[in-house]
């Protein structure tokens, strides 16, 4: 593994390097097969050097491991009281990760993150110190369901705030990715 790589993937991104289903994935690291923890959004993180040893173990490339060409790293931030299908979709992406409570941005770790949040999030007004830590600094922010921003929102004080009017979908985020590339053609797409 090289120092740009991540130090731990998601269980899909691990399913995907190993060619198996996430529920798959999901019992062995229930079965204690992989190192990893648990978010406090529920969502399992496989520590890089527990896959990497899996894999020479059985002989699997570890070549997917580390992308050639960096990929934005995608977060969404969204209420947990209106939940929906492409959330679902989304935290399948190798590149994204999908975060219902507060306490999730101190996963965020990526120099190049994108991150997808919520306005309906009531916390998020009065209190968005969580988004200002330093690996929020160069990251780009998309405010989607932005007609639920409250005019003294703090949030808006972001200089990398960009506003969306609807909820969040697999194309909202696709079309951010294929702008992000035309800006940057070396990434490459994350699903």
């Amino acid at each position: 593994m090289t120092q740009a790589s991540p130090q731990y993937f998601s269980t899909s991104q691990a399913a995907k390097v190993l060619g198996l289903s996430v529920g798959t994935v999901q019992r062995m690291v229930q079965n204690g097969i992989f190192k990893a923890f648990v978010t406090h959004g529920g969502h399992r993180r496989i520590l890089s050097t527990s896959l990497n040893d899996y894999c020479q173990k059985q002989g699997v490339s570890t070549s997917a491991l580390a992308p050639v060409h960096p990929v934005a790293h995608i977060y969404v931030l969204h209420d947990n009281a209106h939940m929906t299908p492409a959330l679902s979709r989304l935290n399948e992406w190798a590149c994204a990760t999908v975060m219902t409570h507060p306490l999730d941005l101190m996963d965020i770790g990526h120099e190049q993150a994108v991150l997808f949040v919520d306005a309906r999030l009531t916390w998020l007004h009065t209190s968005p110190a969580h988004l200002q830590n330093a690996s929020m600094q160069n990251a780009h922010i998309i405010l989607y369901n932005s007609g639920h921003l409250p005019a003294n929102s703090l949030f808006t004080e972001s200089q990398n705030l960009q506003l969306f009017a609807g909820d969040i979908t697999t194309d909202l985020v696709d079309g951010y990715l294929l702008c992000l590339q035309q800006l940057q053609p070396q990434t490459t797409r994350c699903h």
